[in-house]
């Protein structure tokens, strides 16, 4: 099956822009589109459990939770395509094949559809039911970004990257404001409409790359063995991670209580919202590290990573000022925050760089039985500390000391390029300081002595990388300078 050719035969209907934008150019693009998303959903982090009854929002974040495991039922078929094109150019596609690839993919989500579906009128699960109705959408969606990541499109990944949550935001803002209903069916039946929307938007812009669709769905099951068996391990890997991310609030819904299963998705959700930093590198870095494996480099990636993950954990200061001044019904929720926040701490870094190298080597079976063990290790340490002390802030701990776990296992396999004592050092003082701070301390007071903290343990152990940044953000400074000059 010739699904990638030669720049000479390529059929893709694409502007006539470089392909390959470079890391640097590739983050700012994304982070602009998740600059923008970040804003949107800090408004819906508050807005929403500000004005909504307890259960109403445990409802509708069930329904958010349930849609964030549909990413299992392409069975691998969209990680199969990404392993192949991960670090191709999207010249490099053949406008043809892609689109029969891609017919093939929506047939068979149409019938994974209808299974969970009927799946869902079995065992008489309203909220699943409502989810089967997206399952096409949000498989497209998926798929759309899994393409432009791997082929490093990231000005057109960022651009409708942020489509849907706006959709999203505007219906919160009319539910809440003008249509003034506290009904968690009103929330997700728009919620679907939405998706229906983002889906028409995809199909849009896919045009620009394969061209217009035909009449009908051409299905090539050829498509579908081959990209099922090559992605299959990592979407199985990436899969464990969604339930290892969201098995504290299993463990919350199911033995503690809908009320605590709302104040835990409420932290979550701010939780969430630190995706605005990590996302735009770990979305750049799989392609970065498909062409770039040199230690010097990757090293400099590791340790930027450590200073920004420092840095971006102080964000949750004023979200805890804004709980406490504006939601105090959700004060219950700031312990378990600051213990998550810390648990990101060390995900940051094994999401930026353990997770893409091991994409990058194509080892998605040994990503698979790492996550694998990780969960198993997760429901361990949930069930220990629910019957040790059953609350909300016990099942917090027992995600902290999994990504702890999970950080270590990443460090030992790729000791190539571990980190050094001093490394080590620096974090472990800054992920008890916050967490210390954080618990013990006001919002200001501890966002300062945080800060403060921060920037002396940095000038301590990670001197060489600050100064290493520094020079690199003034040289840019100073190209930017140049160029305006020039025009």
């Amino acid at each position: 099956m010739n699904i990638l050719k030669k720049k000479s035969s390529v059929s893709v209907n694409v502007d006539r822009t470089p392909s390959s934008i470079g890391i640097k150019k590739g983050i700012v693009y994304v982070f602009v589109a998740n600059v923008i998303n970040m804003v949107i959903n800090l408004f819906t982090a508050f807005l929403l459990p500000k004005f909504l009854s307890v259960d109403t929002y445990a409802s509708i974040k069930l329904f958010t939770l349930y849609v964030t495991y549909l990413g299992i039922l392409h069975l691998g078929y969209a990680d199969g395509m990404y392993l192949r094109f991960g670090g191709k150019s999207i010249y490099a596609v053949d406008g043809k094949e892609a689109k029969v690839e891609f017919d093939t993919f929506k047939i068979f989500q149409i019938v994974m559809c209808l299974l969970l579906a009927a799946v869902s009128v079995i065992i008489n699960n309203q909220i699943l039911l409502l989810c089967s109705l997206i399952v096409l959408p949000v498989g497209v969606s998926n798929y759309v970004r899994s393409l432009y990541g791997a082929v490093g499109e990231f000005k057109r990944y960022s651009r409708y990257t942020n489509i849907n949550t706006i959709m999203i935001f505007i219906i919160n803002v009319i539910l809440l404001f003008i249509i003034k209903t506290d009904c968690y069916l009103a929330y997700i039946i728009a919620y679907i409409v939405a998706y229906f929307i983002y889906w028409i938007f995809i199909e849009h812009e896919l045009r620009k790359i394969l061209g217009k669709p035909k009449r009908s769905l051409k299905f090539d099951k050829r498509y579908l063995e081959e990209d099922v068996r090559s992605g299959i391990f990592l979407m199985t890997g990436n899969f464990c991670n969604v339930i290892f991310t969201s098995i504290d609030r299993l463990f919350i819904k199911g033995l503690i209580g809908m009320a605590e299963f709302a104040y835990y998705s409420f932290a979550v959700s701010v939780e969430n919202l630190l995706n605005i930093f990590v996302t735009p590198i770990s979305t750049t870095m799989y392609n970065y590290f498909c062409r770039e494996k040199r230690y010097k480099k990757v090293m400099k990636i590791k340790h930027y990573t450590l200073l920004l993950a420092g840095a971006v954990v102080s964000l949750i200061f004023p979200a805890k000022f804004v709980i406490e001044h504006w939601i105090p019904k959700y004060n219950e929720s700031i312990s378990v925050l600051f213990f998550l926040i810390a648990a990101q701490y060390m995900a940051m870094i094994v999401k930026i760089v353990h997770v893409n190298l091991y994409k990058s080597r194509k080892q998605q079976k040994k990503y698979f039985k790492i996550m694998f063990c990780i969960i198993l290790a997760s429901v361990v340490l949930n069930a220990i500390m629910f019957l040790l002390f059953r609350n909300m802030v016990a099942i917090a701990i027992a995600t902290f000391i999994t990504n702890i776990i999970w950080f270590i296992v990443g460090e030992i396999d790729l000791r190539e390029y571990a980190l050094k004592l001093k490394d080590y050092l620096f974090f472990t003082l800054n992920v008890a300081a916050f967490v210390v701070f954080g618990l013990n301390f006001d919002a200001a007071l501890g966002f300062c002595c945080y800060l403060a903290f921060l920037i002396l343990n940095a000038l301590l152990f990670e001197f060489s990388t600050c100064k290493m940044l520094f020079l690199e953000v003034y040289k840019y400074m100073k190209r930017l300078n140049r160029k305006k000059k020039l025009q």
